[in-house]
């Protein structure tokens, strides 16, 4: 059975100094965003699946719904307008330039149905650092005939990798376009400094001496980092009816209760992707260990 030997000090000591922090072997359950408020518990609905709909499609952009209050179903606005059961026909004078009804009626919200105008905003939860599972890391061993240990060199070449994964939805992994849209709304790569699919010549030499008649050879598990991010909906414009207004009441925070960016703890997005040196080289801990070896 393969056994561990011994581990490679000095490239541990090399991670250890280009990782700030503590090394997690498994992902944090944390949310603390540093705006907005935690509305989990606050509503008669599934807040979390309410926030997955808002932000879910990992833009910025400007964005506007009509959702209803008891059950949170949301629809886009530009989909439900003048249609029921969001909307009714409601008696008095158009005063929307936009209304295609008869002078003497307008569209009006139904009671129960409101209109939340804003953008999301995609602020660090939580970040932590963890090894991923041990792999093979050299394409050369040493066997131990008679004659001692040796230098193994570690040449081969090993491709950083990177994904992002929600925490509810029926596919929890995110596409590589709304990865790469994510990663360009919140600066990934610029800000946290990870490596982005790309293939490095590792370039190491081990030193390994087996015991004899065992073969040597090098392992190591890649060091990734997981961003833990929490999206915040930032409320620009918000609307109700009394059932006949065709404005109604209008407001800039959610619901009218004076906060402006709201957030869900069960909804988040974890972005992650392997952790890179000083020298731009994938971070790794490297593990000897030999096996049974051929002196024949």
């Amino acid at each position: 059975m393969t056994h561990t030997i011994k581990r490679y000090a000095t490239a541990c000591a090399a991670v250890a100094t280009a990782i700030a922090g503590v090394i997690a072997s498994a992902p944090v359950a944390d949310a603390n965003p540093p705006s907005g408020v935690n509305i989990r518990g606050k509503e008669p609905f599934n807040t979390d699946t309410l926030m997955s709909k808002l932000c879910g499609d990992m833009s910025g952009a400007d964005k506007s719904f009509v959702f209803n209050i008891n059950t949170g179903q949301i629809v886009d606005s530009d989909k439900a307008y003048g249609k029921a059961p969001y909307y009714h026909i409601a008696a008095g004078a158009s005063r929307s330039v936009h209304s295609d009804l008869p002078y003497g009626e307008h569209w009006a919200l139904t009671n129960g149905w409101e209109v939340v105008v804003g953008n999301c905003e995609f602020p660090q939860s939580s970040t932590w650092t963890w090894y991923d599972k041990e792999r093979r890391i050299s394409n050369d061993s040493v066997t131990n005939c008679g004659h001692g240990g040796g230098g193994l060199s570690v040449n081969e070449s090993y491709a950083t990798t990177r994904g992002a994964s929600v925490s509810i939805g029926v596919n929890t992994k995110l596409s590589y376009k709304l990865t790469d849209q994510l990663s360009a709304e919140i600066g990934f790569s610029a800000s946290y400094s990870w490596s982005w699919s790309k293939t490095h010549t590792l370039g190491r030499t081990v030193t390994v001496n087996p015991s004899y008649g065992r073969q040597g050879y090098i392992d190591a598990r890649p060091l990734k980092r997981t961003v833990r991010i929490n999206p915040v909906f930032h409320v620009q414009y918000y609307n109700w009816s009394d059932g006949q207004s065709e404005v109604g009441t209008v407001v800039h925070s959610w619901r009218g209760r004076g906060y402006s960016r709201i957030w869900s703890y069960g909804y988040y997005v974890d972005t992650y992707a392997d952790v890179l040196n000083g020298d731009g080289t994938p971070a790794m801990d490297y593990v000897v260990r030999d096996k049974p070896g051929n002196c024949k």
